[in-house]
């Protein structure tokens, strides 16, 4: 059986001089603790490397989704254009439908509730103001009427602009009111 060998420990500085010189301090430092220090520098530095590659992949894949989303707003800002045109259009016609129906429930308005004997000359409505001139057969006629547009909350601000009576008998007046177009929808 081979005669194993015991290790041998060589020291080449003396222990002395290590403890006491600065240089020796710092060398005993240096291989004590400063080996673990380099050693964790290096980890973090590793680290710090390959975290440098995962951000860069990250921001080439985010450069790429955006420019991919900023593709798909640009493709549909032409439907988006339309459809704002198409709502647009849609709104003025509801707009325009809701207003044709205040003259003609004006007209049956004034159709239903006039006197039988009243004559209508010209009717101009514009917007919520109403201008017309009529006549009728008698003044009780025209008191019904006044009466009639006074008290109905369809119309205000109801003025008698002019009024004269002719030599048959008949009464012709003008009026001037504003309408309320909600009371006529």
């Amino acid at each position: 059986m081979p005669a194993r060998h015991k290790p041998v420990n060589i020291n080449l500085i003396i222990k002395d001089e290590l403890g006491e010189s600065f240089s020796g301090q710092l060398l005993k430092w240096a291989l004590t603790y400063g080996r673990y220090t380099i050693i964790i520098t290096q980890i973090i530095v590793l680290s710090v490397f390959f975290l440098r590659f995962k951000l860069d992949r990250d921001h080439t894949d985010l450069k790429e989704s955006v420019a991919q989303k900023q593709a798909i707003v640009e493709s549909v800002t032409d439907l988006e254009v339309e459809i704002r045109r198409v709502q647009d259009r849609l709104a003025n016609i509801k707009k325009l439908s809701q207003n044709q129906e205040v003259p003609l429930n004006v007209i049956l308005f004034f159709q239903d509730q006039s006197p039988s004997d009243t004559l209508f000359d010209s009717f101009n409505l514009n917007g919520n103001k109403l201008a017309f001139s009529a006549s009728v057969a008698n003044l009780r006629s025209f008191s019904f009427f006044m009466n009639v547009l006074q008290e109905n909350k369809s119309f205000s601000e109801v003025t008698l602009s002019e009024i004269s009576r002719r030599p048959n008998g008949r009464v012709e007046f003008k009026i001037d009111t504003k309408i309320n177009p909600i009371q006529f929808q």
